[in-house]
């Protein structure tokens, strides 16, 4: 079971702050219910399955940024394509698929 899409990712890049200017994708921290789900929950990058969505997200960022009279003033956000690939790598011994866990014994 696996499967590999195409999807909108956000970068952030912040210039003449100080802070360096190497862009990055954001995760999920960025929205404002950021708490985990359930235990050990991995983080998650912010993702769009349209360009359009992923756009008026950085639209609406940019300009909150553009009236701040702080760090933030420095910030700046756009939509990149990504790669969403995810491969189940083991399966439990009735053929369906499980989740690996650090203590388990088949590992």
């Amino acid at each position: 079971m696996s499967w590999d899409r195409l999807l909108w990712g956000i970068e952030f890049s912040s210039k003449n702050d100080g802070l360096g200017d190497k862009p990055m994708l954001i995760g999920g921290n960025w929205h404002p219910d950021n708490k985990p789900r359930y235990p050990g929950e991995p983080s998650r990058p912010v993702l769009f399955e349209t360009r359009k969505l992923a756009r008026e997200w950085c639209a609406a960022k940019n300009e909150w940024c553009k009236s701040r009279n702080d760090l933030c003033k420095y910030w700046h956000f756009r939509p990149v394509r990504v790669r969403e690939s995810v491969c189940l790598t083991q399966r439990a011994p009735d053929g369906l698929p499980r989740a690996a866990k650090e203590d388990d014994p088949e590992k």
